[in-house]
């Protein structure tokens, strides 16, 4: 379905499209984005994906879906402006970095959502790259931590905040609604969903 010249077409119309909206979309994220349309599509009409992007896809409005785009990148920044950074303590940003550990392993765990429908790949795909972000973001703090009287404190910056929660936030949804498993039973999950949970309450929601 992906190389059939319609498709490529449509993908390429998107980027286009969202470029002239002032957003630059790569060429893995439209595909997905255009596959996921189309599942949708002959899902609803109950017709076979080939159908939909040979007979469709020429008629989709590309400007409204580019603004779809458009919003949810807007949305990601906002978040970030909108969050503070956070000082938190040495045990405390331990204790998250091993959390965000978690919620990495947790997707090795589940690989197979990756071959699964686009929706999947890109839960599963987003949870890895806010955990390594965020890891990236925590690793370059604690070269610069802060000796406060008693304790050392971490500045987390308002990135590394976001990236965390967004991280830690959709693995234990996925974890709650058992779309995702460690693989050794619901106690061992609910052990992490409530680890996790109290992990995530010292990160800020503002």
């Amino acid at each position: 379905m992906r190389k059939r010249a319609e498709f490529q077409r449509m993908v390429e119309r998107l980027r286009d499209e969202c470029r002239k909206q002032g957003v630059e979309l790569s060429l893995a994220a439209a595909e997905d984005i255009v596959a996921e349309l189309v599942d949708n599509t002959a899902r609803s009409l109950g017709m076979r994906k080939e159908t939909v992007v040979r007979a469709h896809l020429g008629t989709v409005d590309v400007a409204a879906l580019a603004a779809d785009v458009v919003r949810a990148d807007e949305a990601r920044r906002r978040e970030i402006t909108d969050t503070s950074p956070a000082v938190i303590s040495l045990e405390d940003t331990g204790r998250l970095v091993a959390s965000l550990a978690q919620a990495v392993r947790c997707v090795s765990f589940n690989h197979e959502r990756l071959a699964q429908g686009d929706r999947d790949k890109w839960d599963a795909i987003g949870v890895l790259d806010d955990a390594s972000n965020g890891l990236t973001l925590v690793g370059e703090a604690l070269g610069k931590h802060h000796m406060a009287p008693h304790a050392v404190n971490i500045l987390w910056t308002d990135e590394s905040v976001v990236y965390a929660r967004r991280a830690l936030t959709r693995t234990i949804e996925k974890l709650r609604i058992g779309a995702w498993s460690f693989g050794h039973g619901a106690k061992l999950d609910a052990g992490v969903i409530e680890r996790m949970t109290a992990d995530l309450g010292v990160l800020p929601r503002d």
